[in-house]
């Protein structure tokens, strides 16, 4: 017999380099068999530990017969529990099993927002299917430099059981963020969870959990309008050297203004790249990315032609 009690859920969104979502569930089941089965699809990297004492169960892959087109994409494991004396008993001879199961996910379903005027519409949606009852509490890890959305899409959880389903509110209980990274701990509201307690541990029901991220505020003001504001400022130096060059008069811009123009250059657009370069090794999400690298090499290489073109002028008259 296997009875699963509840299970909580833990999820870390990842965007790059490739989109995936580290799932973590930690579930108590009541049972009496040394072997169970669990089932997954589309993941890599999993492990099974049993929770109480951290360490790792032993797994292999099985095959379990199932007449659903749906069953089929699933992938069976069978996981030895040990002795299952080590367990806590409860009742009809049953034992407390607590089980912790973490794996990638490596189709997390997530949707790149549509445009919209008046609307933030960098980030994405995310759905995510949570089946059997379910403790009260979710975690989110968010990618770097990304903020849960709640005028987008608020945090919602819908559950499906037969022919019934819901919503239930859901209220962000703590955030916090570490290194950049946002950490939102979401709760069922209280009333919800008390009036639909009976849905909530049936073990047949599914609920489906959806949320929206975008960018930090900061980063979207900053690399791409920075970037541009970089670019304007080349120019600035670009054009009048450009104008020299073609007309072979070094008198249009003496070299005490070329360098009053060029250091500050400099002293701001190459720490901007390396900001920028070292945010994306770092895996920030940065948004509108390939639209900030292309203008930032449009004005590092606008930067170099100006010293170039500058260099021939001088350089001519000596020819």
């Amino acid at each position: 017999m296997l009875i699963k009690q509840q299970s909580s859920w833990s999820f870390e969104d990842r965007l790059s380099p490739t989109p995936g979502r580290v799932i973590k569930e930690v579930v108590d089941l009541y049972t009496d068999e040394q072997i169970i089965h669990i089932k997954l699809k589309d993941f890599l990297r999993l492990t099974v530990k049993r929770a109480d004492l951290n360490i790792n169960l032993p797994f292999i892959g099985t095959s379990k017969p199932s007449d659903s087109e749906e069953e089929s994409e699933f992938i069976y494991f069978a996981v030895n529990l040990g002795d299952l004396n080590s367990y806590p008993a409860v009742e009809n001879g049953l034992k407390h099993v607590k089980l912790e199961i973490e794996y990638l996910n490596i189709f997390p379903g997530f949707w790149k927002k549509s445009f919209k005027i008046g609307r933030n519409t960098t980030g994405y949606i995310s759905t995510t299917r949570i089946d059997g009852p379910s403790q009260h509490e979710y975690l989110i890890k968010l990618p770097l430099g990304m903020k849960l959305d709640m005028k987008e899409l608020s945090p919602e959880l819908i559950y499906v059981l037969g022919d019934d389903s819901g919503k239930l509110k859901l209220n962000i209980n703590y955030q916090e963020k570490i290194e950049g990274q946002e950490i939102v701990h979401l709760l069922i509201d209280a009333a919800d969870y008390e009036e639909n307690y009976e849905v909530l541990r049936n073990p047949e029901v599914v609920f489906y959990l959806s949320y929206s991220v975008s960018n930090q505020p900061e980063y979207i003001l900053l690399f791409p309008v920075l970037s541009t504001m970089m670019l304007a400022f080349v120019f600035i130096l670009f054009i009048p050297v450009l104008k020299q060059f073609l007309s072979g008069n070094p008198a249009v811009l003496n070299l005490i203004e070329f360098f009053n123009i060029l250091i500050p250059q400099t002293i701001v657009l190459f720490p901007f790249a390396y900001y920028y370069i070292d945010s994306s090794r770092r895996n920030f999400e940065i948004p509108y990315s390939r639209y900030t690298e292309l203008v930032i090499m449009l004005a590092v290489i606008f930067l170099v032609l100006s010293l170039l073109l500058l260099s021939a002028t001088y350089l001519k008259p000596l020819g």
